[in-house]
């Protein structure tokens, strides 16, 4: 769930103004229970049905701590973009657009720069660039996958002008 109040978060203060958790849809975990689900039977068929329950139910724990780890937060506060693990200082970001699903699966295929930076979820369809405005960087550009593109560049786009004037 995305969020555009700013608030106080961690123990640098820092105010987030944009926050996001690219978190797998519905239908992956459903997927996921019945494949988890198949190999219990398979194996309780085998072992026995309190094999197949344990079995399940330990698959299933592996499969949701997997599928929580895994999705990226994107975030953006008074300093940085963070999307996923890596961080670009407001005063670095350039030009942002949004993309559709169309204009990102062309930027993150042939017609990108392999030297992007992609925080990238297949079941997000819709991203957003970030130009790198920072000649010692080798990434010229983030691609990062969002549900709520439309909400993200306006809030970074004030973030990086609020960031540029403070240093400024």
């Amino acid at each position: 769930m995305a969020s555009t109040q700013p608030t106080a978060e961690g123990l640098d203060g820092s105010v987030v103004a944009y926050r996001e958790r690219l978190h797998a849809p519905w239908w992956m975990w459903l997927l996921g229970t019945v494949l988890m689900l198949t190999l219990g039977v398979a194996y309780g068929f085998r072992l026995g049905a309190v094999a197949g329950v344990i079995t399940f139910v330990v698959a299933e724990a592996v499969l949701a701590a997997l599928l929580l780890v895994t999705a990226p937060l994107v975030v953006v506060d008074d300093a940085v973009l963070r999307a996923g693990r890596a961080r670009l200082p407001l005063r670095h970001v350039g030009r942002v657009a949004v993309f559709d699903a169309a204009r990102t699966r062309d930027a993150r295929g042939t017609r990108g720069d392999k030297r992007a930076y992609l925080c990238l979820r297949g079941w997000v369809p819709a991203s957003v660039l970030v130009e790198v405005d920072d000649p010692d960087d080798p990434h010229p550009y983030w691609l990062v996958s969002t549900r709520r593109g439309r909400e993200l560049a306006p809030v970074l786009a004030a973030a990086r002008d609020a960031a540029r004037d403070v240093a400024g």
